[in-house]
C-alpha cells in the first residue's frame, strides 16, 4: 500500500522580536485537519481546517480564506498526484504567523493477486450463518492462486471471472441450487483448490455455517413483543433497513431461513419480509402455516377515535400503506381468506367515511378504509385477542394550535452528545435550547406541549418513542443539529418516514429557509425512530450544520434559535392553513 504524508512545518515572521514563540501566538492559528506530520491518505480532496484570531486575516497561498467570528474556517484542499503544497499564514498588524502543509497523494494501488499456491480469503452472501430451503441458491466466492482448477461443496465447479470485471486475477465464483437431498445441519462448506500441472490441492473451510430446512413441515415462530420491525431486504444503512411495517406481539410467521441474525419470513405466495432474529421465537413441534377466514367487522368510535375491527381466527401478519386521493388506509392480512359477511358501521364517526375489502390473491386479503378528510392525523394497529384492530385518529375540529398538543423532542442528551462544533459546543446542548425556544413559542400561541426531555439527561430513541406513543400528542417536532465529513456542506434539512406526513416538514422547511440558510433539502422515507410512528405526523428538522463554520456561527447565536423557533410555529401555521385549504 502506497501511503501519503502530511507534513506540517511553522515559519514565524518577526517583526521586532520573536513574539510568536509565545502562548498567544501559539494558539493565534491552529490547523486542525490535516491534523498528523504524516497520514495515509487515498482520496483526492482534503479538508482544510482550524482556528485562527478573527481581528486578523487569514490567506492560503495568498488567497484570502474567510474566519469566522467564532474563528472558524475551513477550505477544500484538491489534490493532483504527487507532492501538493499550501502555505497558511494569519497576519494580524505586522505579525504574520505561517504555517507550510505538504500533502503527497498517490492513487491506491491495484488488488494484487494472490502470491503462491494458495486460498486468501472465502466469501458466501449474503454472510453469516445460514438456514436455507431447498431451491435457494447458495453463491460463493474465493479468492486464491489464478489459473487454477476450483470446486466446492461436494465438487461443484467454480469459475475464475473476467479481470476486467473482477479488477484481479483469481476470483472464483459458483452457485448451488439447494436440493431436498441436502442434509446440512450447521456445516462449514469446503473449498478446493486445484492445480492441474502439479496436482497440488489445498482446502479451506467456511467461516460461515450452513443448515437446510428440508424438515416435512412448516417451520414457525412468534413475535416477542410489540413494534417487532418487518424489513424488505437484508440491506442496511446507518440507521437500520428499509421496513415494510411492524407488528404486534404474538403474531405467528412462517419461518423460511435465517440469513446471519434475520430471519427470512413467508408473508404470502408472492411475498417475503426479514424479521430481527431476537424478536422472534421459533415454535418447538408442528404448527401449521399461519391461515384464518376473516369473521365479522365492526367499525365504531369511542369520541377519540374511531377504530375498525376485523375477526380473525389467529393472530396473522399484517402490512399497512396509505393511499391519496382519495385519502385510505390499506391493510394487507396475510394469509387470511375472506369469510365477512356482516360488515357493522355505526353512526359518529369521526375520521371514517366508508370500508370494504377486496381478496387481492389467494391468501392476502386486503382491508380498504376511506377517510373523510385528506389529511391523516395518525393510525395504529394492534391485536385485541384475535380480533385486528385499526384506530383512525380524526382530524381536530378547530385547526389553530391551540387546539393541538405539539410533542417537541430535543435531540441526544446526557452521555449522548450528538455532533461537536469546531469550537466545541455540543449538538446536544444546541438541540435543547432550540427547543425550550420552540416551547416558549408555541405555548405562547396556545398550544399545549409536551417535552421528550426538560434538561441535559439521556433518554434513548427507544424510550421517547414508548412515552410519545403513551401520550398520543397531534404533531411532533424533533430538534437536531447535521454534521458532515465535508465541512463545507451546509442548510437546513427536514426529514419524514411516511408520505402522508410529507406536507408537514414541506411547510417548515420552506419557512426555515426564510432564515437564509442553504436548501439541504427535504427527505423521505427516512429510518429515524421517531419518524416511525403512523400514530401522529411528525417531522425531523436538522436545522443546520454544526460542522461547517458558516452554519456553526448562526448555531451559536441565541438570537438564532428564538428565530429557528419562530419559523417552525410558523411552518406550522402554514401546514395548518393548508390542511384546511384541502378539508373537504
Amino acid at each position: 500500500m502506497r501511503r501519503i504524508y502530511l507534513f506540517l512545518g511553522v515559519a514565524i515572521g518577526v517583526m521586532c522580536c520573536n513574539p510568536f514563540h509565545s502562548h498567544g501566538q501559539k494558539g493565534r492559528l491552529q490547523v486542525v485537519s490535516p491534523m498528523a506530520d504524516s497520514s495515509t491518505v487515498d482520496r483526492a480532496v482534503v479538508y482544510l481546517r482550524g482556528k485562527a484570531d478573527p481581528q486578523g486575516m487569514l490567506f492560503l497561498n495568498g488567497t484570502p480564506l474567510p474566519v469566522h467570528s467564532t474563528g472558524v474556517f475551513a477550505a477544500p484542499l484538491d489534490l493532483r498526484e504527487g507532492a501538493n503544497e499550501w502555505e497558511v499564514w494569519h497576519v494580524m498588524g505586522t505579525d504574520t504567523l505561517r504555517k507550510r502543509i505538504v500533502v503527497v497523494y498517490e492513487k491506491p494501488l491495484p488488488p494484487k493477486p494472490t502470491e503462491g499456491f494458495a486460498i486468501e480469503y472465502i466469501r458466501i452472501a449474503p454472510g453469516g450463518d445460514l438456514w436455507l430451503q431447498p431451491g435457494d441458491l447458495l453463491q460463493v466466492e474465493m479468492k486464491a492462486t489464478p489459473g487454477m482448477a476450483a470446486t466446492f461443496y461436494q465438487g461443484i465447479p467454480l469459475f475464475e471471472a473476467d479481470t476486467a470485471v473482477a479488477k484481479v486475477g483469481g476470483i472464483y465464483r459458483g452457485e448451488y441450487r439447494i436440493q431436498p437431498s441436502d442434509s446440512l445441519t450447521g456445516q462449514t462448506i469446503s473449498f478446493y483448490l486445484l492445480d492441474s500441472v502439479s496436482k497440488k490441492t489445498v482446502m479451506m473451510e467456511s467461516r460461515e455455517r450452513i443448515t437446510v430446512l428440508n424438515q416435512p413441515y412448516v417451520l414457525t415462530g412468534l413475535t416477542t413483543s410489540n413494534g417487532v420491525p418487518l424489513y424488505y431486504g437484508l440491506g442496511t444503512d446507518r440507521l437500520g433497513g428499509a421496513k415494510m411495517g411492524t407488528l404486534d406481539s404474538l403474531v405467528r410467521l412462517e419461518i423460511t431461513g435465517k440469513m446471519h441474525d434475520m430471519y427470512r419470513v413467508r408473508l404470502s405466495t408472492a411475498d417475503q419480509a426479514y424479521v430481527p432474529a431476537d424478536r422472534l421465537a421459533v415454535q418447538r413441534g408442528v404448527h401449521f402455516r399461519p391461515h384464518s377466514l376473516t369473521g365479522s367487522w365492526t367499525v365504531y368510535s369511542d369520541s377519540t377515535a374511531d377504530f375498525v375491527s376485523i375477526g380473525l381466527d389467529e393472530r396473522l401478519p399484517y402490512v399497512a400503506t396509505v393511499q391519496q386521493h382519495p385519502t385510505r388506509i390499506v391493510v394487507d392480512i396475510y394469509g387470511a381468506v375472506s369469510n365477512s359477511n356482516w360488515m357493522t358501521q355505526k353512526e359518529g364517526l369521526l375520521a371514517i367515511r366508508n370500508v370494504w375489502y377486496e381478496q387481492r390473491s389467494k391468501d392476502v386479503f386486503r382491508a380498504v378504509i376511506e377517510l373523510n378528510e385528506p389529511q391523516l392525523w395518525g393510525y395504529d394497529i394492534r391485536y385485541r385477542g384475535r380480533n385486528l384492530v385499526i384506530r383512525v385518529k380524526p382530524q381536530p375540529a378547530v385547526l389553530s394550535l391551540r387546539q393541538l398538543t405539539v410533542a417537541v423532542d430535543a435531540g441526544h442528551g446526557g452521555s449522548n452528545r450528538g455532533a461537536v462544533g469546531m469550537t466545541g459546543v455540543l449538538e446536544k446542548d444546541l438541540n435543547l435550547s432550540m427547543a425550550r425556544k420552540l416551547k416558549d413559542a408555541l405555548e405562547k400561541a396556545g398550544a399545549n406541549v409536551i417535552m421528550t426531555r426538560e434538561g441535559d439527561e439521556a433518554v434513548n430513541n427507544g424510550e421517547r418513542l414508548r412515552r410519545l406513543q403513551e401520550q398520543d400528542p397531534d404533531l411532533l417536532i424533533s430538534i437536531h443539529c447535521n454534521a458532515s465529513a465535508n465541512p463545507m456542506v451546509q442548510g437546513v434539512s427536514t426529514y419524514y418516514r411516511h408520505q402522508a406526513y410529507r406536507p408537514l416538514s414541506q411547510y417548515i422547511l420552506t419557512e426555515m429557509r426564510k432564515l437564509d440558510l442553504a436548501d439541504f433539502g427535504n427527505v423521505g422515507g427516512f429510518n429515524f425512530t421517531l419518524n416511525s410512528p403512523t400514530s401522529f405526523p411528525s417531522v425531523l428538522v436538522e436545522v443546520a450544520f454544526l460542522s461547517n463554520p458558516a452554519d456553526e456561527e448562526r448555531l451559536l447565536d441565541n438570537g438564532f434559535h428564538e428565530a429557528v423557533a419562530g419559523k417552525i410555529v410558523a411552518g406550522l401555521r402554514g401546514f395548518l392553513n393548508g390542511v384546511q385549504g384541502r378539508a373537504r
